[in-house]
Order: structure tokens, then C-alpha cells, then sequence
């Protein structure tokens, strides 16, 4: 009997840092026949982990500027130029290009039928993820959005309960419950932080405290210095601090939250989050894309989230 991913991301409860996937014997569902778009770092990175992942067969890689010799774990696998040349029975594919991209290639491939997983953030502007929602429905494929902090193994199910406990009592009070900092060493104006970064975790608090698509952010503060940006907002009646930001010494990925026990401080970059069991947070995420297509449950990203936390950036963004 074949052995195959069943159940969408178990995570583990307790002081556990690890993701596990449980792993069930039945009849394996058909593979995923996929194709990878875009082989930057973020892209040839999903192409290798793919290579070797159950439910997927990576068929074709493509890329207008990617110069061969592809890595050696890629094997002789196609590399195209054009979406246009990938073979007709890629049925699902990853959407890796550059940001401003992501729209127009996102609708060739629904326009194939491919269910697409797009790297965050799923779009540049609210108008482009309309379009791309609306052809998810129009052409019956899946759309999801790359957020793979939601997989981060210190976002287990333990955490996660206190998180959600604490936003629990934290609703509706003006103070702010979760203070979220983030920022890279890439170079860059502050600003462009925000559709880079700090989406992220406008993404994450949504998903922590059950917040819907459709909750308007209220901006109380912003404030915009030469390296990043730090907004103080209101969604959907909690109050949260964001802050982002480009070229910075040391980068840092970090959520602090007022529970009932204390402060609490999760460094998303630690060695701890970064040890996984069996399959790290980017196949995991995979393991849950398949899950969204086969219309079961799962933790990843919807297209319908990612517009959502895109807007949210916009929002800050215009103010």
C-alpha cells in the first residue's frame, strides 16, 4: 500500500518546536503534475525542495533569464522561457517571479487551468488581486498565496492556543496586543518594506486572532523614518504595532505579545525556528497546497488572504 501526505500540518502542542505531517497508507491520490516559474533564489529554492516531494512531479522550470547549468538536484528537467511553451498537462505551479509579475503570470497559468501557488505578496495592488480572484472562480483552480510564516514551527499548536487566548482578552481594547518587527539586509527604500515584509505579518495576525478577509484596517499612526516604517493599527477590534524595514544590519523577525502569563517573545529567525521533523515549513506549505486543491482543510494561504493582507499594506502604504 502507498504511503502518502493525508492530514494538512499537524503541529505538535506543548513546548515542541517541530511541524510534523502525519502520514496515513489509503490510495495515494494522483500526483500534482508541476511547474516552477521564476528560478531566483526563492525560486530554485521551491524547484529543489519539489523535486523529491510526494504528490507533486515537478515537470518544467521556467525562466526568461536563468542561465544553465541549473543545480545538479534539478537533474534534466526542462527549462523554459515562456509559460506559453510548458506542456499541457502541468495541472498546478508555483509563481516565483519578480513581485510586479505575479498578476500577469498568475492569469496565464489560470488561463491554462493550473492551480498556481504565488509567492507573497500575491500582487502589487488591490485592482491586479480582483482580477486574479476572479479567475480562480472563472477557470474552477485553486489560488493561494505563499505565506509560509504560518508554517513556521514556532507557530505550533501550543503557541497558537496562547496567542489566541491572549487576543481573546485583548479585543476591543485600544492598547496593543501584538507588536510585530521585521527587516532585511536587502537594500532598499523603507517603504518598499511594506509589501515585502511587513505583509508578512499583517497576514499572521489575521490568521492568529480568526480575523476575517473583509475587517477594514483603521491607521492610527504611521511614521516613516529612512529605514522603515512603523504603523500602529486597528483590525478587525484589536489593536497591533507594525514595523518593517530594508538594509538593516542585523535582520530580525519577531512577534512580542501581552498574555495573561507576561510579555512573550517569539524571534521567528532563532535556531528553534528553524529545526523541522521530516518536512521543513516550505514543503509543509506544499503539502497543504495540495490539501486546498483536493478541497480539504488546510492552514495555507487562500488567494482571498493574501488580496486581504495586500490591501491592508496598500492601506498603510497611501496614508
Amino acid at each position: 500500500m502507498p504511503l502518502f501526505f493525508d492530514d494538512d500540518l499537524a503541529m505538535p502542542s506543548g513546548n515542541a518546536a517541530v511541524a510534523s505531517t502525519h502520514i496515513a497508507t489509503g490510495v495515494a491520490p494522483a500526483a500534482l503534475v508541476h511547474a516552477v516559474v521564476g528560478l531566483g533564489r526563492f525560486g530554485s529554492t521551491h524547484a529543489r525542495r519539489l523535486a523529491g516531494l510526494p504528490g507533486f512531479q515537478l515537470r518544467a522550470m521556467v525562466d526568461p533569464f536563468a542561465a544553465l547549468p541549473l543545480d545538479p538536484a534539478l537533474g534534466s528537467l526542462p527549462l523554459l522561457r515562456h509559460v506559453d511553451e510548458l506542456p499541457l498537462d502541468i495541472t498546478s505551479a508555483t509563481v516565483a517571479t519578480s513581485d510586479t509579475a505575479h498578476a500577469d503570470v498568475s492569469l496565464e497559468l489560470m488561463a491554462r487551468g493550473c492551480h498556481v501557488l504565488v509567492e507573497k505578496p500575491l500582487c502589487l495592488t488591490v485592482a491586479d488581486g480582483m482580477r486574479m480572484l476572479q479567475a480562480a472562480r472563472q477557470q474552477g483552480v485553486t489560488l493561494c498565496t505563499g505565506h509560509i510564516e504560518r508554517f513556521n514551527p514556532l507557530l505550533h499548536d501550543g503557541c497558537r492556543a496562547l496567542l489566541r487566548e491572549a487576543a481573546r482578552r485583548h479585543h476591543g481594547k485600544r492598547d496593543p496586543f501584538l507588536h510585530f518587527r521585521r527587516s532585511s539586509s536587502r537594500p532598499g527604500a523603507a517603504t518598499d518594506s511594506v509589501l515585502d515584509l511587513m505583509v508578512h505579518d499583517l497576514d499572521l495576525m489575521a490568521w492568529l486572532c480568526g480575523i476575517s478577509n473583509g475587517a477594514p484596517l483603521e491607521l492610527i499612526d504611521r511614521q516613516v523614518s529612512a529605514t522603515a516604517v512603523c504603523a500602529r493599527v486597528q483590525i478587525g477590534g484589536w489593536v497591533a504595532v507594525f514595523e518593517s524595514g530594508l538594509g538593516a544590519t542585523v535582520p530580525e523577525a519577531v512577534i512580542q505579545a501581552q498574555t495573561e502569563g507576561g510579555p512573550l517573545a517569539l524571534d521567528l529567525r532563532s535556531p528553534e525556528a528553524r529545526r523541522h521533523l521530516g518536512m521543513d515549513p516550505l514543503c509543509q506549505q506544499y503539502v497543504a497546497f495540495s490539501r486546498a486543491i483536493r478541497g480539504k482543510s488546510s492552514a495555507i494561504a487562500t488567494g482571498d488572504d493574501g488580496l486581504a493582507a495586500v490591501e491592508r499594506a496598500c492601506r498603510i502604504l497611501e496614508a
